[in-house]
């Protein structure tokens, strides 16, 4: 499917209409399985409203009349924000407006498509949801694989070509990990960055809504918006790529690098050789800071003493309500301190400050390393419950990395057409989001080039 740009630029040459559009990402919608919680219904008056407004006007925005998703977690005016529950039905009223960010998707005229399905509360890494069903890897569906999570129904929407892009959110690897799963662009932007107003909260302190899309460019265009870096109705901005031979790269010597499935091996080393060819320097220099990152994520998550005081009256009142797997972990912040709660804060922020400084000693423009250490497994994997615990971890080991050392980062499709899909994600430090699309896009032409 096209990006947003080649969209945009069709329907202002009148080669394709919003309702073309509409009507494509409805057919491919209703083959789809457990990818929508909800899809809008009335849409089919506004695209003609705007088809009738690009005829009369070239002051249409640009982007006006392109569908995308958002995940079920945003707010949007008169709508229902469930999270990908049913316990939040008791709770849940429509919307008085829309959340921060998605209101600014909506004044440059993109059409909500749907509410896309996802991790219960956000609360998983593989994408599993008991309530409304369980989208899969858009690879090997005759197997049955997972999707990844926690923003699983936004990967796959783009992945099927049902719209070209979507949001989600990444609190430890949930806009990376479903894009790496399904060969797609998905970014987790610096902790800050964007609003958080109006989304439903898993842990604010590292909760991050973020772009997923089917290229690099697609991705920041939303990004823009989103944080307010251009105005809805303006031309949309340019991505220039960074020059690869004058870039540095560091692989870290570190857990991330190790215990990898044979094929997410042997694609990122792939994409180092072509990455080397194209001129760019490649590092491999030990990181411990990363070794901690995980150490702390499995040991002392700040996440799971958030989301238990936000949970625990709802939870009290309809345990039966919650998918069992997420409700447990819920459970364990129950066991958490404010006290102790208030060190795991002091511990992350040095380190945060451990990660600036291992990170500015090298004089690198980026990290690189896999996105996730696995192939996406087959949901059979994950039917008992402590497989399905240390599965999650799996595929969250790396990702989360990023949000504990405070980073911005992007996951990109890395594998062959017809492979596993294996996602290379490269990160830096936060605030640099937009030097990092940059280099993204270098690195998106590079493999595609050498495919």
């Amino acid at each position: 499917m096209n990006g947003l740009r080649a969209l945009s630029g069709a329907l202002q040459t009148g080669q394709t209409t919003a309702i073309e559009l509409l009507e494509r990402a409805l057919e491919r919608a209703h083959r789809s399985k457990s990818v929508f919680i909800s899809i809008n219904p009335g849409l089919a008056n506004l695209a003609y409203s705007i088809d009738r407004a690009r005829k009369k006007s070239p002051a249409v925005p640009p982007l006006a009349g392109i569908p995308i998703a958002l995940k079920d977690l945003f707010n949007v005016r008169n709508e229902l924000t469930l999270a990908g529950s049913v316990v939040r039905k008791h709770y849940a009223e429509p919307e008085s407006a829309d959340a921060e960010v998605v209101a600014q998707l909506r004044a440059a005229g993109l059409l909500f498509f749907g509410r896309t399905n996802m991790s219960e509360f956000a609360f998983s890494g593989i994408g599993k949801n008991p309530h409304y069903g369980t989208p899969l890897s858009i690879w090997d569906r005759d197997t049955g694989r997972l999707p990844g999570g926690s923003s699983s129904g936004s990967a796959v929407a783009v992945a099927e070509g049902i719209v070209p892009a979507a949001l989600g959110s990444d609190t430890a690897g949930s806009c990376r990990i479903p894009a790496a799963f399904n060969g797609v662009v998905g970014v987790k932007p610096s902790h800050g960055r964007m609003s958080l107003a109006g989304i439903y909260p898993l842990s604010p302190t590292l909760d991050a809504p973020g772009p997923l899309a089917v290229d690099v460019d697609s991705c920041f265009i939303l990004d823009q918006l989103m944080c307010a870096g251009i105005k809805p109705d303006e031309d949309l901005p340019r991505l220039q790529p960074e020059n690869l031979a004058a870039l540095k790269f560091i692989v870290p010597d570190a857990r991330v690098m190790t215990q990898l499935d044979e094929a997410v091996k042997s694609a990122f080393e792939r994409s180092i050789e072509l990455l080397q060819a194209g001129g760019a320097v490649i590092e491999r220099q030990p990181m411990p800071v990363l070794d901690h990152c995980d150490d702390f994520f499995i040991e002392r998550p700040l996440v799971v003493y958030e989301v238990w005081q936000h949970h625990r009256e709802m939870l009290a009142q309809h345990p039966g309500e919650y998918d069992p797997f997420v409700a447990t972990r819920i459970a364990a912040g129950a066991d958490i301190s404010d006290v102790e709660q208030r060190q795991r804060y002091r511990e992350r922020a040095q380190i945060v400050a451990d990660f600036k400084r291992e990170f500015a000693g090298f004089g690198a423009d980026a990290l690189l390393y896999p996105t996730v250490a696995c192939v996406p497994p087959a949901l059979a994997e994950t039917d008992d419950a402590d497989a399905a615990r240390r599965v999650n971890l799996r595929c969250l080991r790396n990702t989360a990395t990023v949000n504990y050392f405070d980073g911005c980062s992007i996951s990109l499709p890395c594998h062959d057409a017809g492979d596993a899909p294996v996602g290379l994600m490269l990160s830096s430090k936060n605030g640099d989001d937009e030097k990092l699309y940059r280099i993204a896009a270098a690195i998106e032409a590079v493999i595609a080039a050498g495919a």
